[in-house]
Formats: structure tokens, sequence, C-alpha cells
């Protein structure tokens, strides 16, 4: 009977911390420019993993994440190209900050992954 109940509280207990967590909806605002629709679906499918979800278009509470300035663009021949930007974090108007993104395009997932970190940080009640 123990075993049973042990089983059972360990097997519920990621999915009750998962429920308790939050989602946060979030836009993210494409980089221009066709060399960067790698680096777009990249963000926008990290952006899409719980606990953060997508959203369509800003709107009131949406966290809108927007690159400001353009995107430095290197290219080497023994590291290949890679991208360096400022994302910019805001919500109903209000600046919330900013976070300097950098990786190289066989990469991607450096920049995704900070953007996902900057995202919850910013979204985090203050």
């Amino acid at each position: 009977m123990i075993r049973r109940a042990a089983l059972l509280a360990f097997t519920l207990l990621p999915s009750l911390a998962q429920a308790q967590e939050q989602s946060t909806a979030v836009y993210f605002e494409p980089l221009k420019g066709g060399e960067f629709s790698r680096l777009n679906k990249a963000v926008q499918a990290a952006l899409s993993e719980p606990p953060l979800q997508l959203a369509e278009k800003p709107a009131a509470h949406v966290l809108v994440i927007s690159a400001p300035n353009k995107v430095e663009v290197t290219h080497n021949q023994v590291s290949g190209t890679s991208y360096s930007f400022t994302i910019a974090f805001s919500r109903d108007g209000s600046a919330l900050g900013e976070s300097l993104q950098s990786c190289n395009a066989d990469k991607l997932s450096d920049c995704t992954d900070q953007m996902v970190l900057d995202a919850k940080s910013a979204a985090a009640p203050r």
C-alpha cells in the first residue's frame, strides 16, 4: 500500500508542478530579412514551449519581444555565419528590459535558449 502511494506521488509530482506554472503569452516580432528565416523559426519554436505560449499578434498583457536595432551578421570562413543582436522586452507599452543575443548559424540554440530564459525573467511578477 505504501509503495503504491509513493509510486503515485512520484508520478503525479511532475504534472502537478507543471500545472502550477502559469503560461505566459509572448509575441515575437520576426527579424526583418530573408536571411533570418531559420533564426525566426527557431525562436518561434522555442517560444512555443510551455510555460511560454506564442501569440499571433501583440495584445494586452502579452509579453512583446522585438529587436529594436539592426542584427549584426558576421561571415567567417572557419566558424561560419554568426548573429549578434539586442532583444527588447515590453508589455502593455512598458519597457521591461533588454538582452544581448549572440549565436552561430549552426547553433541557433545559443540564442533561443537564452531568449527563453530572458523572456521568463522579464515576465516574472515584480
